[in-house]
């Protein structure tokens, strides 16, 4: 739960602080739209004056980039290099498939249709970005994949991960999911499966069989 502010302590605690007041109105998108969300609508809910918030951020084009920068930055600790090493590749891939269909039951997904339509230019930054920390992730991935012999050394990883990643993006693209012949979440599951699949060992495919399996019966046992 999101504390209050004053400008006082805001002075005082500096950088750490609006840290977690551009946290705090991260949430505030996801539970209401980032379109829905005005400044008043912040200032009500962090219980600061607007004067108090635009000493902070210029408008709320500012506040949607810094928000957006936040969220990149969650990203890159969660896909850092130490975390692939705790858990291997396989289990990797399945995480970050389980971590979007998650994201399906927010209000993520219309954050980023509100960005690309509303806020464009932040948008385009923002999209160069995390496709550079994704393509980054992805080659950690791949050589650690090979590396333990769960992923294949013949295949051309350069083009799979291309079809990976332009799936990928067909589906952030759809403003209206409702009209696909398929659940998100389905396709979603699909999608990443058949990527680790083309690419994988038989080990790699043993190992994401019982991944599944385990998480299939985990989701039994609620």
């Amino acid at each position: 739960m999101c504390k209050t502010f004053s400008i006082k302590v805001m002075a005082c605690e500096g950088n750490h602080l609006k840290e977690e007041l551009v946290g705090c109105i991260s949430d505030l998108f996801l539970k209401y739209g980032l379109r829905s969300t005005s400044m008043d609508d912040m200032a009500n809910h962090l219980k600061v004056s607007k004067k108090t918030l635009y000493q902070i951020f210029e408008n709320k084009e500012d506040v949607v980039e810094q928000v957006m920068y936040y969220r990149l930055e969650n990203l890159r600790k969660e896909t850092s290099p130490e975390e692939l090493q705790k858990i291997g590749p396989v289990r990797f891939l399945y995480e970050i498939k389980r971590h979007i269909i998650d994201n399906l039951n927010t209000r993520l997904p219309a954050n980023y249709f509100d960005l690309k339509k509303y806020h464009p230019e932040v948008n385009r930054r923002i999209e160069a970005e995390k496709d550079q920390i994704m393509k980054s992730v992805l080659n950690e991935i791949l050589s650690m994949g090979v590396e333990k012999g769960v992923f294949r050394q013949d295949v051309d990883m350069e083009l799979q991960v291309y079809i990976f990643s332009r799936q990928m993006s067909f589906l952030e693209e759809q403003e209206m999911p409702d009209d696909l012949k398929y659940p998100v979440p389905l396709l979603v599951s699909e999608i990443v499966d058949n990527f680790i699949r083309a690419i994988a060992t038989p080990k790699g495919i043993e190992e994401l069989e019982r991944i599944g399996r385990a998480d299939c019966a985990e989701s039994l046992s609620y």
